[in-house]
């Protein structure tokens, strides 16, 4: 009897424990990345891995889908994104920015994700790192910056937080 209790408080112990994760990693995603409406179009950016970890291969992730119709957006149940535009490597530039430096991406369609383009990078350095997005969509100027921070996307940490075991 006793035992039986103990495998049922256990049960629900790993219940909360994954419902409290689920939460968490849910809250974590929803935050991930900027959305910003430029025009007639809906760019998404953040980092391709995050949380981002300084010293780790990243990169840059551009999602840039035509802005939903108003009609459409305000319809319950009804497709809140875009169609994906792609071709944009070809008219698009990009940079990533940290503190005065900067450096040019090589911005590249992601493979069988319409409208996702994306640029390798490694953060060397923990903190908040800006993306530059400038060029043209279908003959529309673009010059947006992104920048990370609690309501867009991941902040670099430093890689010693997450490191196990430390080395010495």
């Amino acid at each position: 009897m006793r035992s039986r209790m103990i495998h049922r408080l256990m049960g629900y112990g790993l219940l909360v424990s994954l419902l409290v994760a689920s939460a968490t990693a849910l809250a974590w995603s929803a935050s991930a990345h900027e959305h910003r409406t430029v025009g007639s179009y809906e760019l998404v950016v953040g980092f391709l891995n995050e949380p981002a970890v300084s010293g780790e291969l990243n990169g840059l992730s551009l999602r840039v889908t035509e802005a939903p119709a108003a009609d459409v957006a305000a319809t319950p149940g009804a497709e809140a994104e875009g169609a994906p535009v792609e071709g944009l490597e070809t008219t698009l530039q990009a940079e990533v920015i940290y503190g005065d430096q900067r450096m040019p991406l090589t911005l590249a369609p992601a493979w069988k994700d319409p409208g996702h383009y994306t640029a390798p990078l490694i953060p060397t350095q923990p903190g908040d790192y800006s993306f530059h997005i400038w060029g043209t969509i279908n003959g529309v100027d673009i010059d947006e910056t992104f920048t990370a921070g609690p309501d867009t996307f991941s902040t670099v940490i430093d890689r010693t937080t997450l490191e196990f075991p430390t080395s010495s």
